[in-house]
């Protein structure tokens, strides 16, 4: 391996929790997108039994501290099982490896309401026990580090955005759909190099969709593939105004929210209130499905920069694989190139998993790994808590001894 590149794997379990998706990637210490192109991309589901657990963690009644506490092992378990699939379907060994970076799992996530209060973020997969089952330093646990210097913890991909997407005279917008939309507003480097880079969570992406789609189809579908029941539906103008009419959307960046707002009880009173409208049920996801699109396009008009029109919104996550999410978005801006992250060398699925492939690649190395600008927090920091494998005396020389001194004991 060429000097510097440390091998990595990123993992995580969005908010859909449909399973574990994981990436192995060579990394420099500041990497371009020509340096992630031959990354490996393994996703694992979840079993029955498994999103079952994680899903009564997100309600008060079942999520007791021994419930959380077993939960926060067992994920554990199941990361590194990922992790090792993921290194096998690579063709490698652990010993190969020199970082797992795991998001893990979110089971609750309370962002500041107003600037100097303090938020508060809950992911379980114990990292203890990803280092111990593979052998190698792992560093998981990152949101809260940009919680405590004043950030909402969230959207954290505009570090990968900022790095791999930035262009010279051009506004780019990056756009994530996973269980809830995140957009980051590059603005040109013409612009400086520091110029704010704004990011916020636009509001429900797949995690309403999918909820409905179940609920719809008894459980036989798990969302709506393809778009193909949004778009024999037809919008419902009136109910979408409705919809529209929420506060979230029209708060200022930065803003982050989840399944604490719009989980399954948000799910439910909509999918109540299209059923007492009388629509069909196509009609009912071609109206939510619009309704992603409009809190998308609303954000990416309002936060970006006046002197560089936005040329480009690049889309990834599982939403990016809906026509008609991605038709919704395009029809409400007009002249502005809709592509995806595919075309660059990065399949829509492993973006999250590569983002925290780089957070651990900056953190092992004691770089910076936030954008503060896209997070509200009042700086940078380098997030991310490290568990030392067999591997981290011999990672810690190679790259901060690499004239090759022992580290002091």
């Amino acid at each position: 391996m060429a000097s510097g590149r440390l091998r990595v794997i990123g993992l995580i379990s969005g908010t859909s929790a449909d399973g574990i998706d994981g990436v192995c990637v060579e990394l420099p210490a500041s990497p371009s997108l020509a340096d992630v192109r031959s990354l490996v991309h393994h996703h694992v589901p979840l079993k029955p039994g498994q999103r079952d657990a994680v899903f009564a963690s997100f309600h008060t009644a079942t999520a007791t501290a021994d419930f959380l506490c077993r939960l926060n092992a067992d994920l554990g378990e199941w990361f590194a099982s990922a992790a090792l699939e993921t290194i096998a379907n690579a063709g490698l060994t652990p010993g190969d490896i020199d970082v797992v970076a795991s998001h893990g799992q979110t089971v609750f996530h309370d962002p500041p309401v107003r600037a100097g209060d303090s938020g508060s973020t809950l992911q379980l997969g114990e990292p203890s026990v990803i280092a111990e089952r593979t052998g190698v330093t792992t560093v998981a646990d990152f949101r809260v580090r940009d919680m405590a210097a004043g950030g909402h913890g969230a959207p954290l991909v505009s570090f990968l955005d900022d790095r791999l997407f930035r262009l010279a005279d051009t506004t780019r917008v990056l756009l994530n759909l996973g269980g809830i939309g995140n957009i980051t507003v590059l603005p040109p480097y013409s612009h400086g190099a520091d110029a704010p880079r704004i990011a916020c969570d636009t509001g429900p992406a797949n995690m309403v969709l999918d909820w409905i789609v179940s609920e719809l189809t008894g459980g036989a579908s798990r969302f709506d593939e393809g778009g193909r029941m949004a778009s024999a539906g037809v919008v419902d103008e009136v109910w979408l105004r409705d919809l529209l009419d929420d506060d979230y959307f029209r708060a200022p960046a930065p803003k982050t929210t989840g399944r604490e707002r719009y989980g399954a009880q948000y799910a439910a009173r909509v999918l109540a209130e299209g059923r007492s409208r009388g629509l069909p049920n196509n009609d009912i996801l071609a109206t939510i499905t619009a309704m992603t699109g409009a809190t998308v396009a609303s954000d990416i008009v309002r936060n970006a920069p006046d002197r560089a029109p936005v040329v480009e919104v690049v889309a990834g996550g599982g939403g990016a694989r809906n026509p008609a999410i991605m038709s919704a978005i395009a029809a409400r801006i007009p002249g502005v190139r809709l592509s995806t992250v595919d075309e660059y060398g990065i399949a829509s699925q492993a973006k999250e998993a590569l983002l925290f492939a780089m957070l651990g690649n900056a953190a092992i190395r004691g770089n910076e790994n936030t954008v503060a600008s896209s997070t509200g927090a009042r700086h940078a920091t380098v997030m991310g808590k490290i568990v030392p494998g067999l591997n981290y005396r011999s990672l810690m020389s190679r790259l901060f001894h690499p004239d090759g001194s022992p580290p002091s004991a």
